[in-house]
């Protein structure tokens, strides 16, 4: 009876020996660490740096039509008449490159929205870049009457400069800055899905819409 009594109680104590250093064990076992992705996202979309998106050709033909005439007043009241001395014509092709590009390495947490599953990635604001505007002088057209002077230098300059701003006044036309967030867009979206964010669950956006009126702010100044 002894001997039975003596082997029970080696087994419970056994057990209970096994049942604390299981609960020891369980007590110092690490808790999940949970890692903050957003300044590993911010330093993956800052090596971007400045990010071509989207680049256009444009060619755009500015005419000219001029007569000679000549103003006054007789009487008080004002008049002007042509001078039968013929006209002068003119047709300049210019050609023109625009770029869009967005500068990521100012990017930081500030550009990040995150709730729950979701993430925002708002882009700084693009810029364009006009980087050359050039005449065609081979394709040249002009018409001059035999009484009138050739145009000069300094007014194909003057025209030159007329194209280039109708070029910047059609810019919101092209669609270049809806084309640099999608692009950029294309470059972001695998990042974000590498941390494991899913595509359905990633917004890349500006943080305006932007119109005309804020075209000078997004130009700047090319290599002309």
């Amino acid at each position: 009876r002894n001997m039975k009594f003596f082997i029970s109680s080696l087994i419970i104590s056994l057990a209970l020996l096994s049942a604390c250093t299981k609960s020891e064990k369980q007590e110092v076992k690490p808790e999940p660490v949970s890692i903050d992705t957003i300044p590993t996202m911010v330093m993956q979309i800052q090596k971007c740096s400045r990010l071509y998106t989207t680049e256009y050709k444009i060619r755009r033909i500015i005419t000219h039509n001029d007569k000679k005439q000549m103003s006054g007043s007789i009487m008080s009241k004002k008049f002007t008449i042509d001078i039968p001395v013929g006209e002068r014509q003119i047709a300049i092709p210019v050609n023109a490159t625009l770029k869009a590009y967005i500068d990521l390495s100012s990017f930081s947490a500030d550009n990040i929205r995150k709730k729950g599953e979701k993430i925002e990635v708002v882009l700084p604001d693009p810029q364009i870049i006009m980087t050359s505007t050039k005449i065609d002088h081979d394709e040249v057209k002009q018409h001059v009457a035999m009484l009138r002077s050739n145009f000069t230098d300094e007014e194909l300059t003057r025209y030159q400069q007329q194209g280039r701003d109708s070029i910047i006044n059609d810019i919101p036309k092209l669609g270049l800055i809806e084309a640099s967030r999608e692009s950029s867009a294309r470059t972001i979206i695998p990042i974000l899905e590498q941390m494991g964010y899913k595509q359905e669950n990633i917004t890349v956006t500006f943080r305006k819409r932007f119109t005309l009126s804020d075209l000078p702010k997004l130009l700047k100044n090319g290599e002309i």
